[in-house]
Formats: C-alpha cells, structure tokens, sequence
C-alpha cells in the first residue's frame, strides 16, 4: 500500500530544485532588505513541525550571521498582550499554511513597532504571508498528508538559501561552501532518497523494532538538533509512539537513564567535529545496553560501526545535512505507521491547519 506522505517525500528533491531556481530572485530582494535595516537580533516565531525548522535557523543564522536568534514565547503577544521593544529586530516567521494565528500576531506586532518582517510560508494568499513586510515560498504545492514532510524540507531549504545570500565569505570559506552546496543539493537529495529506499527495502529491522515498541529516542546534536526533534514527531504523529527528541549532550543529563535494549533508539551523525562529539554520548548509552541505529554520511562507513549503520551518500556541510538527514526518517516513520496497521496520511485527532493562540 502507497501513500501520500511516501509520494511527498519522493518529490522533495524536485521542490527544493524548483525553489532554487525559482526563487532566486525573491531571496536576493529579502536578503538585500535585511543588509540594509542591518538589525541587532533575530526573532523566530513558528509551531509545530515549523519550529523545529525555526530550530535549524537558529543554528544557521547564529553560526554564518554572528547574530544573536531566539525563538519568540507567541502567547505573550497573543495571550499576556505584552509589548516588546521591536525596534532593531528582524522577525521571520515560519508556517507552512501561513494561517496560525499566534505566528502572524507575532509578525503583526513587530512589524507596527518597527522590526523588519519577512514571513516563511507555502502560501502566498496566507495571512502570515499578509501582515509580513517579506514573503519568502516554500513552492512545494499541495500536500495532501497531514504530516509535513515536503514542506518541512522546503522550509530548511528557503532559510538555508537566504543564509547563503547573506553570509559574505570569510577566512574559512564557510560561505562558498553554502553556496555551492546550495546548486548540488537538488541532486544530492535524489540520491538520499534513493539510498533510504533501498535500505529499507533490504533491512527492516528498525522498522521493525519501533512498530513493536510504544517508545522510541531520536538523537542528534548541532545543526541536526532540528532533524532529531522532526523525526521524533513524525513518529509520534504518524505511528503514535512517544518517540522523544534528544540533543546528543542533553541525553547525558538525565534522559540517559530511558536508554536501554527495550528502547529504540535512532541517531543522525553528521560527519566531522559534531559525529565525534555525539559518538561519546552514544558510547555512554551503549554502556547500559543501549542498541542504537545510527544514520551518517561517509565517515560512518570509516568508523566500522556495525550492521545499524545506515551509510547515505550526504556530499554536503554539517549545514545542509538536516536536509539530508530528515529523508531517511521520514521514511521510517512512513514505514513504521504502514506496519503498525495506521493511516500515515491521517492520523487521528490531526488536521492539515492547525490553529492556536
């Protein structure tokens, strides 16, 4: 049996290859607009799956725009009705329908005390897209699941493009790197998907392992901190597992303790300074007989780790990986809600839009 949120995930490399293309020009506009306000701070504002995108964007613009990010508390605006000194600010705002209220309050808000806005949305008729001084798209069409998977991706995919526009190159190279890694990454994708297909199709035993199991950890670290909250959703919202969502570091501080044999645990492990750095924390879990599926890139097939080792052809900085790395657990989770008799394009109580204060 197919499914919506399978056929989605098949279709992201084309929406970022589009959103590449396409939206250049609206990139360059919005990126020449924050040089010029040249503000002080960034404000995220975003729920749900567009949080842990907003989570991702603070790792990217803190790390190539050396500017403080923080993610916005919507309910003081839209509960508390407290004013904030938005003068300075630039304040994105993530949703994929555009249309929670809490998200565009936030925009509002801003925008009417002075903050430069620029909303993140799959809709341009929305009414995020309608109080924000800039829209960026995330041109993925319609999607039909209720679990964002393309969106989401395209989400990533929007700050990462703005981010390579406005990180002028430095010693390191950093810059370039992004921005070069921004043409290939259409084709990189392609091969992910193609690479997690096969591994799925050969080796059901993570698959296997959650649809048997109502509790799951999902980890990662750095930049990939957004995928290891994503993919925790996915399984939460798709299979009803309490799948939780762990920073290699903060797993050591307490949630350690829920590692063991009976427990699923799955790990995103970029390569370089940050797989070194979330190899010590799963060390540690497998002390206690922790027995991890990890998903890496190149480096993993070096280490030798073992038979749970998923090896995708990830060409791409640590900073694109959350692209990357979000394919293959969407597919699990795809998977797991399939062999757990579930609909993964409906779950229940769930509904496409979602709207809070």
């Amino acid at each position: 049996m197919s499914s919506a949120m399978l056929a989605e995930i098949h279709e992201i490399p084309e929406v970022v290859r589009l959103l590449r293309d396409d939206g250049a020009d609206e990139t360059a506009r919005v990126a020449a607009a924050i040089r010029a306000a040249r503000p002080r701070v960034i404000v995220i504002a975003a729920r749900g799956t567009s949080d842990h995108a907003a989570v991702y964007a603070r790792y990217l613009l803190e790390s190539h725009l050396r500017l403080p990010v923080v993610l916005a508390a919507d309910s003081l605006v839209t509960i508390y009705r407290r004013s904030m000194a938005w003068d300075g600010a630039l304040v994105i705002g993530i949703s994929q329908s555009g249309e929670g209220p809490d998200v565009a309050a936030v925009l509002s808000a801003a925008r009417h005390d002075g903050a430069l806005t620029v909303a993140i949305t799959n809709e341009p008729e929305s009414a995020l897209a309608g109080v924000a001084e800039h829209t960026l798209l995330c041109r993925a069409g319609v999607e039909r699941a209720v679990a964002a998977t393309k969106t989401y991706v395209a989400e990533l995919a929007v700050v990462a493009a703005l981010v390579a526009d406005l990180t002028l190159p430095d010693a390191s190279g950093a810059a370039e790197d992004l921005s070069a890694a921004m043409v290939a990454l259409p084709d990189v994708l392609a091969r992910v998907v193609a690479a997690s297909d096969a591994w799925l199709e050969r080796d059901d035993s993570l698959v296997e392992a959650l649809a048997a199991s109502d509790r799951a950890l999902v980890v990662s670290r750095g930049y990939d901190y957004a995928t290891a909250l994503e993919v925790a959703l996915k399984l939460k919202e798709t299979s009803r597992i309490f799948a939780d969502g762990y920073s290699a570091a903060d797993l050591l501080h307490g949630p350690l303790a829920l590692a063991g044999p009976a427990i699923p645990t799955l790990v995103f492990r970029p390569d370089g300074r940050m797989g070194a750095a979330i190899d010590a924390s799963i060390d540690r879990a497998r002390e206690i007989g922790a027995r991890p599926w990890i998903v890496g890139g190149r480096e993993l097939a070096r280490l030798a780790a073992g038979p749970r080792s998923i090896v995708l052809p990830v060409d791409l900085p640590e900073a694109l990986t959350p692209l990357a790395f979000a394919l293959p657990g969407q597919l699990v989770a795809e998977s797991v809600a399939r062999r757990r008799g579930m609909d993964p394009d409906a779950p229940p109580g769930l509904t496409k839009v979602t709207r809070t204060l």
